[in-house]
């Protein structure tokens, strides 16, 4: 057999050997299956921008009384990430409950660094209703409340006053002393302000909980919807640019 015929073959077959390798790698492993496009997909959507908001607060926060998913801050993070009008914003929403049962406003104040050390977008401040139910001295009130804004304006975090009234039985000088607090904080530092948390839910039996207090999740439902999501949405616009 001729030599050179021999080694010609050899390189022949070598050659055809290195094409179907590289046919097989082409098609078989290059080649997108139907589970690579998704996790291509998943990954599109874990590396969206984190907004982090914290709902800072007492028990009307923490959700005394409901299994946490029925918490307000809970249910507010499902609505933001999963309504069709907050897609353009192109961000995934993260509310992290930092809600204390019992927490008073000096409880607030001692809080807020920690708060701050987060690095939150945006706070919610919900914080008065146990001082209202210990009828603590309003200007001890709105002093922790005033400290409490500063340090989260200083801090330039945007946020949002979530206001508290006082019941009735407290006498009427009292009420107006203590319901006047929220509107001129809210003024002072030109921050958006929630009138009334619990407008709409307050001594309604079907949107509280058996101790007729906290709310069910009916009743947060109704708070974020109704007295929330108004004031939430304008300052979210404000803070977000809406992709276009």
């Amino acid at each position: 057999m001729n030599p050179r015929f021999t080694i010609k073959k050899i390189i022949f077959g070598i050659l055809v050997l290195g094409t179907l390798a590289l046919c097989i790698y082409i098609f078989v492993y290059e080649k997108p299956s139907v589970k690579n496009i998704q996790n291509i997909d998943v990954g599109i959507q874990v590396n969206k921008k984190e907004f982090t908001i914290i709902a800072f607060g007492d028990s009307l926060t923490a959700g005394f009384g409901v299994d946490l998913k029925d918490s307000y801050p809970s249910i507010l993070e499902d609505i933001l990430n999963e309504s069709i009008e907050y897609k353009k914003y192109n961000v995934s929403f993260k509310v992290i409950n930092m809600g204390v049962s019992g927490e008073s406003s000096s409880g607030g104040l001692d809080r807020v660094d920690f708060v701050l050390e987060q690095k939150p977008n945006l706070v919610l401040i919900g914080l008065g209703a146990n001082d209202m139910l210990r009828s603590t001295n309003p200007i001890l009130v709105r002093s922790n409340m005033d400290s409490i804004v500063q340090k989260i304006v200083l801090n330039k975090v945007p946020a949002i006053l979530m206001g508290m009234q006082s019941a009735a039985g407290n006498g009427r000088e009292y009420k107006e002393s203590f319901d006047s607090i929220y509107p001129s904080v809210a003024k002072k530092y030109n921050l958006a302000l929630v009138p009334f948390f619990l407008e709409g839910v307050v001594l309604v039996p079907s949107l509280n909980t058996a101790d007729g207090i906290h709310p069910n999740r009916v009743g947060y439902e109704k708070i974020i919807n109704a007295n929330i999501l108004p004031v939430l949405n304008q300052v979210i616009e404000k803070i977000i640019k809406p992709k276009t």
